[in-house]
């Protein structure tokens, strides 16, 4: 039974379609059904016509190695081998068929490579600049510092803005520093379950700081694993589990080389000079810059693929932060973002470093500073968004 159907919708959701039962079909009494035999006897005689010409074809098909000069001459015989023919027409017809096949294959193939090709080059590198335009365009219109860097995973096209100026690294470094982490789990120098005490003395005697965590509400002596620990250092920012890390990798300046080697544009541990948004000099060590952090994704990334089963649970703290501003919020909640936020109040430094898995994985960092973190957040969300649409249009 037919039921009357909705049309298509772009965007198409439940709603209720009467059901109407039968569709209605009004038969004409009079000349609708004189046309309609009419119609009948019309095809049958088309019918009759094309049955009678493939007797015909078949006919002349049989009769036709009796016709003067249709005869092959083996040097033998003066006739031919009515079943040699038949093969020979059989091969014949094999081959034709074959070559149609091929033809209709070698089409179909065109046709599907045509419908699934991407733009072209130049039309990419447009498309690219029109993001950028825009982003640059948000950027300028904003009172605040900037730094951006993108890269795509899948065939290295990258973009920045200012991505080697120097920001306040904030709580963003730690994704270098437990990247530098897993590397030691990877290489078996370090176990994954090895237990780490934490010690309450403040940092860098001991582990405590204040701010983001929750160890530092933990009694002097609380054991942790290598992987709670820097589970909490990336879920929640944990700074009291980061300096338990710092510390059992041998210090910061053991860390430092590790991430000097992936990007040092901004050496971590050197005191460094610059102005902030507001035009005031500021000086100081514990900077880095778009082009740092976002080569440190990077690096996790490649790291990742080389042994997934080591790296995943880092991707997947990364990809379960309790903090969803930033980046995040310009990404459809559907798409994994592995990322690592950091936030100074102090110094109105808001940055945001990560991995998008979209149809094209790509890194994207976008450094602040503004007077208003909520805008700062909301830049982020919309360059991660300008992003994410360009490489949702390259998947058509």
């Amino acid at each position: 039974m037919k039921k009357n159907q909705p049309k298509n919708h772009a965007d198409s959701k439940s709603f209720a379609i009467n059901d109407y039962g039968h569709d209605r079909t009004v038969h004409s009494l009079a000349r609708g059904s004189i046309v309609a035999r009419r119609q009948k006897r019309l095809k049958r005689r088309v019918y009759s016509v094309l049955a009678l010409l493939v007797v015909l074809s078949i006919g002349i098909w049989q009769l036709w190695v009796f016709f003067p000069g249709n005869s092959q001459d083996n040097g033998t015989s003066g006739t031919t081998n009515p079943q040699t023919q038949e093969s020979a027409d059989q091969n014949t017809a094999t081959t034709a068929t074959a070559h149609s096949s091929a033809a209709v294959t070698e089409a179909t193939t065109a046709a599907m490579s045509s419908q699934a090709a991407t733009i072209s080059l130049a039309e990419r590198q447009n498309l690219l600049q029109a993001a950028t335009d825009r982003v640059t365009s948000l950027l300028k219109s904003k009172p605040g510092r900037f730094g951006v860097y993108y890269y795509n995973l899948e065939n290295d096209e990258s973009w920045q803005y200012q991505a080697d100026q120097p920001f306040v690294a904030a709580s963003s470094i730690k994704l270098g520093i437990n990247t530098f982490l897993y590397t030691q789990i990877a290489s078996e120098k370090i176990p994954a379950d090895e237990i780490l005490s934490y010690d309450n003395r403040n940092y860098p005697t001991g582990d405590y700081e204040s701010g983001t965590g929750s160890i530092q509400y933990e009694a002097n002596g609380t054991k942790f694993t290598v992987r709670e620990t820097s589970g909490l250092s990336i879920r929640i920012s944990d700074n009291c589990g980061t300096n338990m890390i710092i510390r059992r990798l041998g210090g910061i300046d053991a860390v430092n080389p590790f991430l000097k080697e992936i990007s040092g544009v901004v050496d971590y541990r050197q005191s460094i000079s610059y102005k902030n948004y507001a035009g005031q000099a500021q000086s100081g060590k514990h900077r880095t810059c778009a082009l740092d952090l976002g080569s440190h994704a990077i690096k996790l990334y490649r790291l990742w693929q080389e042994a997934p089963s080591i790296y995943q649970p880092l991707i997947d703290d990364l990809c379960q932060t309790e903090f969803d501003f930033g980046i995040q919020k310009g990404i459809p909640s559907d798409v994994r973002v592995a990322h690592k936020i950091g936030t100074n109040g102090t110094y109105s430094a808001e940055n945001d470093v990560g991995i998008v898995f979209a149809g094209e994985p790509f890194v994207l960092c976008v450094m602040t500073e503004m007077a208003s973190a909520a805008a700062a957040h909301q830049v982020q969300a919309d360059v991660a968004q300008t992003f994410y649409d360009y490489i949702s249009g390259m998947q058509g």
